[in-house]
């Protein structure tokens, strides 16, 4: 016979558990906020899935990024430059042609000794009003103080910058689906477990109704499962809502209509992975992290903005040649109206007075920008450091929890059997009984995010040592 409220001594009497379940709640929220990261409104697509696999929910948002998009559109900005910039090499060759209608002269007339009549001047200088010309110019920087050769460099290391950089921005877009996604399992799966309660609970009520019908049973066990029905109600009601908002939240950083239903794939879901022990990573990052290698370059770039900056100290020597088609020709003597060419060559020298004291000032600069470019690298190399002996910790830490949590499960599902059976065999009260309902649920859900947080947990750590490969 189940023991009444009223048999109870006062150790006995103690309250109906219902914090694990708020707990469960709490978990759950304080979950989706550590790992929540920024939304950035993508593009759409019609497709309707049923069940996403994490692979393709990464491939989908690399896809819609807006964020990848801009690193791809500097990368050929970058492409662009450089070959503009190489095409600079090449002489420059120049076509022209013109016709020039000139106003009419008066005519001169000389009078010389021994000739007795006037001469004109059209004699000697003829009057042509119809001018025609056409030119080709031909002309090339010899030398011009190493400057082409620094710029070419400064560009070819801007060019590969800007392509590690997208290789990391799409690191950066594919962690960032993981961590959704991974979150919107959780909640997932937390809600199929508190629905699993319900139905546990709902039965208990139905039961102990039962029991206070027949006088086994106290009203104040009605209300105490009752009530905590009422509570576990209101758990599934709240996970519910985070489930809408994460769906929605994926729905638009994979670009898909808003509020399509998006079911995870529970495989993509790995938990424990091996990895390489932990100096491997601490000794190969600087050539696995794609953001290291976009900060190296920019250095190699400010290094060949300083050689090209005192490239300014020396002179500069072009040559130049021109072929003219003239009608007329003013270099031939009386000028004729027909075409008649002419051809000429050239060198030039020049050296800039003022670079001699106002090269200081700008290689002091560049200078200064290179000392920024080396801090922001050393900088972003410890901090890389750091995250990857961070990262590898929690991974590990995860690994451990993953361990208690499978032992917890067995324990709570262990102590559940033996309290219904006691509870059926009415030798244990209504209380232990929902206290181990509680422990019970308390287990699934622990095992489901201790699981869901090592899958975390290892994508970060592989992110933070730069071997994280996008497919």
């Amino acid at each position: 016979m189940i023991v009444g409220a009223s048999q109870l001594n006062k150790n006995e009497k103690r309250k109906l558990i219902h914090i694990p379940l708020n707990r469960v709640t709490f978990f759950l929220l304080i979950s989706v906020s550590l790992w929540s990261s920024q939304f950035k409104a993508l593009g759409a697509d019609s497709v309707q899935y049923k069940t996403l696999p994490l692979d393709s929910a990464i491939k989908m948002g690399l896809r819609h990024s807006r964020q990848v998009q801009y690193s791809n559109a500097r990368v050929n900005e970058s492409k662009s430059s450089l070959s503009d910039l190489n095409n600079r090499v090449i002489p420059d060759f120049d076509l022209s042609a013109g016709y020039t209608r000139l106003s009419n002269i008066p005519t001169e007339y000389f009078n010389i000794p021994g000739i007795p009549y006037e001469i004109p001047s059209t004699a000697f200088f003829p009057v042509i009003l119809n001018n025609y010309s056409a030119t080709a110019s031909l002309s090339e920087n010899v030398f011009n103080g190493f400057q082409w050769k620094y710029a070419v460099q400064n560009m070819e290391f801007s060019e590969k910058s800007t392509e590690f950089s997208l290789e990391s921005q799409k690191s950066n877009v594919s962690m960032t689906v993981i961590m959704e996604y991974i979150n919107l399992f959780k909640l997932q799966r937390a809600y199929d477990v508190v629905e699993e309660n319900l139905t546990e609970i709902n039965a208990h009520v139905n039961e102990v109704t039962d029991f206070a019908k027949h006088g086994i049973a106290t009203q104040n066990d009605v209300l105490r499962t009752q009530l905590e029905f009422s509570n576990a109600q209101l758990t599934e009601i709240d996970i519910k809502n985070q489930i809408a908002t994460e769906n929605f939240n994926l729905d638009v950083l994979l670009g898909l209509p808003e509020n399509t239903p998006i079911a995870v794939d529970s495989n993509s879901i790995m938990g424990a992975t091996s990895v390489q022990p932990l100096p491997y990573y601490l000794e190969n990052y600087t050539q696995n992290r794609n953001d290291l290698k976009a900060a190296d370059m920019q250095q190699k770039a400010a290094q060949a903005i300083i050689q090209e900056t005192k490239s300014s100290l020396y002179p500069r020597i072009s040559i130049g040649a021109d072929y003219d088609y003239l009608r007329p020709n003013p270099r031939i003597v009386p000028p004729l109206d027909q075409f008649q060419p002419s051809w000429d060559i050239g060198i030039k020298i020049s050296y800039s007075i003022t670079g001699l004291y106002d090269n200081k000032n700008k290689t002091d600069v560049s200078r200064a920008r290179f000392a920024e470019a080396k801090a922001q690298y050393d900088d972003l190399s410890d901090n890389a450091r750091m995250d990857i002996d961070q990262n590898y910790l929690k991974y590990k830490e995860s690994l451990e929890k993953v361990d208690v949590a499978q032992k917890s499960l067995e324990q709570a599902v262990e102590n559940y059997k033996i309290v219904k059976s006691k509870y059926d065999n009415h030798v244990a009260l209504l209380t232990d009984l929902l206290d181990a309902d509680n422990y019970l649920l308390n287990a699934k859900i622990n095992l489901t995010s201790s699981r869901a947080d090592a899958t975390l947990a290892y994508y970060s750590m592989l992110k933070s040592a730069g071997v994280f490969t996008i497919k």
